[in-house]
């Protein structure tokens, strides 16, 4: 490289930028490709990040991407999620869990316990089907979700398609058009309700969305409850013991 080289202002911008993050590969990697585990959780801890984070972002790292907004073009029919909550899953939480979902759901499902899962299940042949998965991991429990209403999706745009031609060639011969131009104009109200329809499929995705959430939070909250340590009944007599004892001794003393 000449040493007289005259660079631009923006070329310097772009060069300092780039030798600023060349520093900071050397600096957090060295000479290797990577990090180990335990330098990822030293390194956050240094930047302010405690480790209930960073270890729930190591567990879903290698998740798929999930998209968790409506695609017009395609009428997205399908919700997925992976998240982590605070509390292991346990067959003791599990019925009271069943019913927190059935609550939010209004339905109910089949359930499975597994060595290492909990599983919640609801299929409808015209609406699709919830899946839910709860697995208990080192204090937490990850919670995987998956719900798709592909054909009720396809139900709602076919016929809503077809009552809407309907509708507008029944109504244009009523006016007195004649047949072949009412069929000729027809498809407009098909459109129309096609339209409508990707409406109506927007908000059913946002209305799920928000039940997601709920069933997260109801589990969050149930599972919290369930590990808090209560005081049993051995404790409050012995506790109820103790103080009869010292009664006894303030009287005698």
């Amino acid at each position: 490289m000449g040493k007289n080289n005259i660079y631009s202002k923006e070329e310097i911008s772009k060069i300092l930028k780039k030798a600023s993050e060349i520093q900071t590969q050397k600096d957090l990697y060295g000479d290797r490709d990577g990090l180990t585990e335990e330098e990822i959780l030293q390194l956050a801890s240094e930047v302010g990040i405690d480790h209930s984070s960073l270890y729930e972002a190591l567990q879903t790292i290698n998740e798929p991407q999930l998209d968790t907004s409506y695609n017009w073009l395609t009428a997205t029919s399908k919700i997925q999620n992976v998240s982590f909550v605070e509390g292991e899953m346990s067959s003791d939480a599990w019925e009271d869990v069943i019913h927190e979902i059935r609550k939010v759901t209004g339905g109910i499902g089949k359930s499975t316990q597994t060595t290492k899962s909990f599983e919640w299940e609801q299929r409808r042949k015209e609406f699709g089907y919830k899946h839910i998965s709860l697995s208990p991991q080192d204090g937490k429990t990850k919670i995987q979700y998956v719900h798709n209403w592909t054909s009720l999706k396809f139900l709602t745009l076919f016929i809503s398609a077809f009552l809407g031609s309907v509708f507008v060639l029944i109504l244009l011969k009523g006016i007195g058009m004649p047949k072949s131009t009412a069929v000729l104009f027809a498809p407009i109200g098909g459109i129309t309700a096609f339209l409508g329809s990707l409406t109506f499929l927007r908000f059913h995705f946002k209305r799920e969305k928000r039940r997601l959430k709920n069933i997260v939070n109801a589990i969050s909250k149930k599972l919290r409850s369930s590990n808090t340590p209560n005081i049993s009944i051995e404790d409050k007599e012995v506790y109820s013991n103790e103080n009869t004892a010292n009664k006894s001794r303030d009287r005698t003393a």
